[in-house]
């Protein structure tokens, strides 16, 4: 069952959703960190994407990360939304299959680029980070 916590942040205008519970076994072998940036147009006060935005990222987390999870082939372990970027944190042990296996379905829809940031033997120091946010 995944366990997911919303982080309380100092910045009015950011959702900081993570992990609670990671698998020890995943933790050992998935130690590259890639980020999925997106940068949404602002488009009222409060400063969050629209909902055809929000509905294309949900659907991208929950049919096509979920089923790469379940694959053994990434871990998912924050979402960051905050100021007109949007950010993934995904674990994994290869990089470059990992790229290519988001690519499939983020190419669907070119209305919402997105860019890649490697962090190779991240060893899960940025979640940490984020979990003492």
């Amino acid at each position: 069952m995944d366990n997911w916590q919303l982080k309380y942040t100092s910045n009015i205008n950011q959702m900081l959703r993570i992990r609670q519970h990671l698998n020890a076994k995943d933790m050992i072998s998935m130690k590259n960190l890639l980020v999925i940036k997106h940068k949404y147009h602002i488009a009222d006060d409060i400063m969050f994407p629209d909902p055809a935005c929000l509905a294309f990222f949900t659907s991208f987390e929950q049919n096509h990360l979920k089923k790469l999870e379940e694959d053994k082939k990434l871990l998912l372990a924050a979402v960051d939304i905050v100021e007109g970027d949007m950010k993934f944190y995904i674990y994994c042990e290869d990089i470059q299959s990992c790229i290519y296996d988001c690519i499939s379905y983020l190419k669907s829809n070119s209305l919402y680029p997105v860019e890649f940031e490697i962090y190779n033997k991240d060893d899960f120091k940025t979640y940490k980070k984020l979990l003492t946010t």
